[in-house]
Protein backbone atom coordinates (compact mmCIF):
# COMPACT_ATOMS: atom_id res chain seq x y z
CA UNK A 1 0.00 0.00 0.00
CA UNK A 2 1.32 3.59 -0.59
CA UNK A 3 2.24 5.68 1.94
CA UNK A 4 -0.36 8.19 0.93
CA UNK A 5 -3.44 5.35 0.88
CA UNK A 6 -1.92 4.60 4.69
CA UNK A 7 -2.20 8.01 5.47
CA UNK A 8 -6.13 7.84 4.34
CA UNK A 9 -6.02 4.55 6.28
CA UNK A 10 -4.82 5.84 9.38
CA UNK A 11 -7.26 8.99 9.28
CA UNK A 12 -10.14 6.92 8.36
CA UNK A 13 -9.90 4.34 11.71
CA UNK A 14 -8.95 7.51 13.88
CA UNK A 15 -12.00 9.16 13.29
CA UNK A 16 -14.21 6.05 12.71
CA UNK A 17 -15.87 6.81 16.32
CA UNK A 18 -15.05 10.50 17.08
CA UNK A 19 -16.50 13.99 15.91
CA UNK A 20 -15.00 15.39 12.34
CA UNK A 21 -15.42 19.45 13.04
CA UNK A 22 -12.72 20.41 11.09
CA UNK A 23 -10.13 18.93 8.97
CA UNK A 24 -6.66 21.14 7.13
CA UNK A 25 -5.37 20.09 3.83
CA UNK A 26 -2.00 22.13 3.95
CA UNK A 27 -1.08 21.89 1.32
CA UNK A 28 -3.49 21.03 -1.83
CA UNK A 29 -1.89 19.83 -5.02
CA UNK A 30 -4.27 18.35 -6.67
CA UNK A 31 -7.25 17.76 -4.45
CA UNK A 32 -6.61 14.22 -3.22
CA UNK A 33 -6.35 14.63 0.76
CA UNK A 34 -9.14 17.88 0.28
CA UNK A 35 -11.32 15.28 -1.32
CA UNK A 36 -10.76 12.33 1.09
CA UNK A 37 -11.06 14.81 3.98
CA UNK A 38 -14.60 15.76 2.18
CA UNK A 39 -15.63 12.08 1.80
CA UNK A 40 -15.10 11.61 5.19
CA UNK A 41 -17.71 13.84 6.28
CA UNK A 42 -15.37 16.74 8.46
CA UNK A 43 -18.26 18.93 8.80
CA UNK A 44 -15.64 22.03 7.42
CA UNK A 45 -12.60 21.66 5.52
CA UNK A 46 -10.22 24.12 4.71
CA UNK A 47 -7.33 24.29 2.11
CA UNK A 48 -4.49 25.86 1.57
CA UNK A 49 -2.06 26.44 -1.37
CA UNK A 50 0.32 28.84 -3.17
CA UNK A 51 -0.18 27.87 -6.63
CA UNK A 52 -3.26 29.10 -8.40
CA UNK A 53 -2.79 25.93 -10.11
CA UNK A 54 -3.22 24.06 -7.78
CA UNK A 55 -5.76 25.39 -6.02
CA UNK A 56 -7.56 25.54 -9.81
CA UNK A 57 -6.94 21.37 -9.97
CA UNK A 58 -8.53 20.93 -6.50
CA UNK A 59 -11.59 23.20 -7.06
CA UNK A 60 -11.66 21.41 -10.66
CA UNK A 61 -11.43 17.83 -8.78
CA UNK A 62 -14.25 18.48 -6.49
CA UNK A 63 -16.66 19.59 -8.69
CA UNK A 64 -16.55 16.55 -10.71
CA UNK A 65 -17.19 14.92 -7.84
CA UNK A 66 -19.79 16.73 -6.34
CA UNK A 67 -17.82 18.00 -3.29
CA UNK A 68 -17.78 21.77 -3.41
CA UNK A 69 -18.50 22.98 0.26
CA UNK A 70 -14.85 23.52 0.67
CA UNK A 71 -12.82 26.51 1.83
CA UNK A 72 -9.67 26.79 -0.65
CA UNK A 73 -7.03 29.63 0.38
CA UNK A 74 -4.59 31.00 -2.29
CA UNK A 75 -1.85 31.18 0.76
CA UNK A 76 1.04 29.58 2.42
CA UNK A 77 0.22 26.98 5.12
CA UNK A 78 2.47 29.04 7.56
CA UNK A 79 -0.39 31.43 7.59
CA UNK A 80 -3.49 29.04 8.76
CA UNK A 81 -3.48 30.51 11.72
CA UNK A 82 -4.73 33.38 10.70
CA UNK A 83 -8.00 31.69 8.89
CA UNK A 84 -8.81 28.98 11.47
CA UNK A 85 -11.10 29.78 14.59
CA UNK A 86 -11.15 26.95 16.67
CA UNK A 87 -9.57 24.27 17.11
CA UNK A 88 -8.10 21.67 13.75
CA UNK A 89 -9.20 17.84 14.06
CA UNK A 90 -7.30 16.60 11.42
CA UNK A 91 -4.69 18.30 9.27
CA UNK A 92 -3.15 16.74 6.19
CA UNK A 93 0.35 17.85 5.01
CA UNK A 94 1.85 16.47 1.63
CA UNK A 95 5.19 18.22 1.37
CA UNK A 96 7.56 18.85 -2.10
CA UNK A 97 6.05 19.77 -5.29
CA UNK A 98 2.61 20.01 -7.01
CA UNK A 99 2.88 16.80 -9.25
CA UNK A 100 2.68 17.54 -13.28
CA UNK A 101 4.07 20.99 -12.38
CA UNK A 102 7.22 23.04 -11.71
CA UNK A 103 9.63 21.11 -9.48
CA UNK A 104 11.53 24.23 -8.67
CA UNK A 105 8.49 25.06 -6.81
CA UNK A 106 8.78 23.26 -3.37
CA UNK A 107 7.34 23.32 -0.20
CA UNK A 108 10.08 25.40 1.95
CA UNK A 109 11.33 24.00 5.50
CA UNK A 110 11.13 27.18 7.34
CA UNK A 111 7.41 27.91 6.36
CA UNK A 112 6.87 24.33 6.73
CA UNK A 113 8.17 24.15 10.36
CA UNK A 114 5.82 27.27 11.18
CA UNK A 115 2.60 25.30 10.04
CA UNK A 116 3.77 22.00 11.79
CA UNK A 117 3.33 24.63 14.81
CA UNK A 118 0.45 26.29 14.08
CA UNK A 119 -1.35 22.96 13.37
CA UNK A 120 0.38 21.27 16.72
CA UNK A 121 -0.97 24.34 18.42
CA UNK A 122 -4.61 24.32 17.19
CA UNK A 123 -5.06 20.36 17.60
CA UNK A 124 -7.86 19.77 19.48
CA UNK A 125 -7.89 16.60 22.21
CA UNK A 126 -7.59 13.46 20.14
CA UNK A 127 -7.09 15.54 17.17
CA UNK A 128 -4.58 13.94 14.21
CA UNK A 129 -1.73 15.84 12.13
CA UNK A 130 -0.66 13.61 9.11
CA UNK A 131 3.02 14.38 7.34
CA UNK A 132 4.17 13.33 4.24
CA UNK A 133 7.80 13.85 3.75
CA UNK A 134 9.53 13.20 0.01
CA UNK A 135 13.40 13.15 0.89
CA UNK A 136 14.03 12.06 -2.44
CA UNK A 137 15.10 15.83 -3.61
CA UNK A 138 17.43 17.93 -2.40
CA UNK A 139 14.94 20.61 -0.79
CA UNK A 140 12.62 17.40 0.22
CA UNK A 141 15.82 16.01 2.33
CA UNK A 142 16.54 19.27 3.93
CA UNK A 143 13.04 19.44 4.78
CA UNK A 144 12.53 16.06 5.99
CA UNK A 145 15.09 16.26 8.50
CA UNK A 146 14.01 19.71 10.19
CA UNK A 147 10.46 17.90 10.28
CA UNK A 148 11.99 14.69 12.07
CA UNK A 149 13.54 17.00 14.43
CA UNK A 150 10.50 19.48 15.25
CA UNK A 151 8.51 16.08 15.57
CA UNK A 152 11.27 14.57 18.02
CA UNK A 153 11.00 17.90 20.58
CA UNK A 154 7.37 17.47 20.86
CA UNK A 155 6.10 16.79 24.49
CA UNK A 156 4.45 13.62 25.78
CA UNK A 157 1.02 14.85 25.26
CA UNK A 158 1.71 14.08 21.37
CA UNK A 159 2.27 10.43 20.29
CA UNK A 160 4.22 10.67 17.07
CA UNK A 161 4.61 7.37 15.04
CA UNK A 162 6.98 6.92 11.71
CA UNK A 163 6.10 4.42 9.12
CA UNK A 164 8.66 4.01 5.92
CA UNK A 165 7.87 2.11 2.30
CA UNK A 166 8.36 -1.35 2.45
CA UNK A 167 11.76 -1.16 0.93
CA UNK A 168 13.03 1.88 2.74
CA UNK A 169 15.94 3.87 1.38
CA UNK A 170 17.55 7.61 2.59
CA UNK A 171 14.66 8.90 -0.68
CA UNK A 172 11.85 6.46 0.06
CA UNK A 173 8.67 8.84 1.27
CA UNK A 174 8.46 9.12 4.99
CA UNK A 175 4.85 9.30 6.77
CA UNK A 176 4.44 10.57 10.16
CA UNK A 177 1.01 10.90 12.19
CA UNK A 178 0.55 13.17 15.19
CA UNK A 179 -1.86 12.34 17.45
CA UNK A 180 -2.70 14.60 20.30
CA UNK A 181 -4.37 12.39 23.80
Amino acid sequence: MALTQLAHQIINEHFEHLPKQLAVDATVGNGHDCEFLLRQKFKRVVGFDIQQKAINATRHRLKLARLVDVELIEDGHENMHSYINGLIDCCMFNFGYLPKADKQITTQTKTSLIAIDAAVKLLNTNGLISLMCYPGHDQGAIETQAIQHALDGLDNSFMVKEYLDNNPSPTTPILYTVARG
